[in-house]
């Protein structure tokens, strides 16, 4: 009989918005430009086994009454991607904010990210031509929060 070993869940970085922000913007510039390098945003970081940053998630463009939340997401290594660390990301915008709906806006050209997107559990919304420049489209995506819930609320739990 084999025995698996599981990977220890990746550290997230806290209260360090502008640092994560940066890193992010760094990844891509077209959507950091769009809006002011992220401004007065919150952000979170994932770190590797050597404490460097493997992904960032930025939380801009927060509209209390509306309930929603524009999304920035940048990556250096999939090893982020797991379900538990995925619900620890999303937890602050729909369980710490009780936000109805967070999205996304992905160039069209990203294959990566928006394959990473869907891998997350963001649908398809929309397609904004010309969003970052002639000929670069963004793809809008989402999260409501039921979806949210059913796909992360049993994990950790």
């Amino acid at each position: 009989m084999t025995t698996k070993t599981t990977r220890p869940l990746p550290e997230l970085l806290y209260d360090r918005d502008k640092q994560v922000a940066d890193w992010v913007a760094e990844r891509i510039p077209d959507v950091a430009e769009a809006y002011n390098n992220f401004g007065n945003c919150k952000a979170i970081g994932v770190l590797s086994d050597r404490r460097r940053i493997i992904c960032g998630v930025v939380f801009h463009d927060y509209a209390p009454i509306a309930e929603t939340m524009q999304l920035s997401v940048a990556a250096s290594n999939p090893m982020w991607a797991r379900k538990e660390t995925i619900k620890q990301l999303l937890s602050y915008p729909f369980e710490q904010l009780n936000l109805f709906k967070c999205w996304i806006a992905i160039a069209h050209d990203n294959l990566m990210s928006l394959r990473t997107s869907d891998h997350i559990g963001f649908k398809h919304e929309a397609i904004m031509r010309n969003q970052f420049g002639k000929d670069r489209h963004a793809i809008l995506k989402r999260m409501f929060k039921p979806n949210y819930e059913e796909l992360y609320g049993d994990i950790g739990q």
